[in-house]
């Protein structure tokens, strides 16, 4: 059984830093298709995050859905020998904090999700690479092809790469530490009714 990491909405998403120097997007212009132009995150650069709300979990979301942790979540991620991330220093802009963030960046993956979840290619653009797939479906949600997976703790699968999916050893971790900041559902739980 998988799942996923959900903001808790009793915490709220921080933001990036709105200077032009920290910027960590990188614009993709598509040389046929103008509507395609649009930004994408950098995973190469650093994240520097302005922290609105007093208010912050052990796990925190930003705007965008990346995910940032504590040290104190670090060394528990650590200590239980989770698998499938890496983390990047984060800079808080704004606010002294007596702890670090990190951004917890997934390395681990499913590849693409197994055919009976019904995402499907629904744009892919030759020119750009801008890919779009169809929704998750109501009622089947993501169905994890585990002959892809590669066995991580934390994943994504390449339709929704921003869908941070854990296993039960990383939700029993989460839960018996009482971490804060994060919903966790399940993979067959998410989607939406189609139009």
């Amino acid at each position: 059984m998988f799942y996923v990491l959900r903001r808790d909405d009793r915490y709220p998403d921080v933001w990036y830093n709105d200077s032009d120097e920290l910027d960590p997007f990188i614009s993709v212009k598509c040389p046929k298709y103008p509507e395609h132009q649009r930004g994408e995150r950098d995973i190469n650069t650093n994240l520097w995050i302005d922290i609105k709300k007093p208010k912050m979990g052990d796990l925190v979301s930003t705007v965008y859905s990346d995910w940032l942790i504590t040290d104190h979540v670090a060394e528990i991620f650590k200590a239980h020998n989770l698998t499938g991330y890496k983390l990047h220093p984060v800079k808080v802009c704004n606010k002294k904090l007596d702890f670090n963030l990190w951004e917890l960046v997934i390395t681990g993956s499913a590849g693409r999700a197994h055919p009976d979840s019904g995402l499907n290619l629904k744009l892919y653009c030759e020119y750009c690479g801008l890919t779009r797939y169809t929704p998750i479906k109501k009622g089947l949600g993501i169905i994890v092809d585990e002959t892809r997976w590669d066995g991580s703790d934390f994943f994504t699968i390449t339709e929704y790469y921003k869908y941070v999916l854990i296993t039960e050893k990383a939700k029993k971790v989460i839960e018996e530490n009482k971490l804060k900041g994060v919903k966790i559902v399940l993979a067959s739980d998410l989607g939406w009714d189609e139009a």
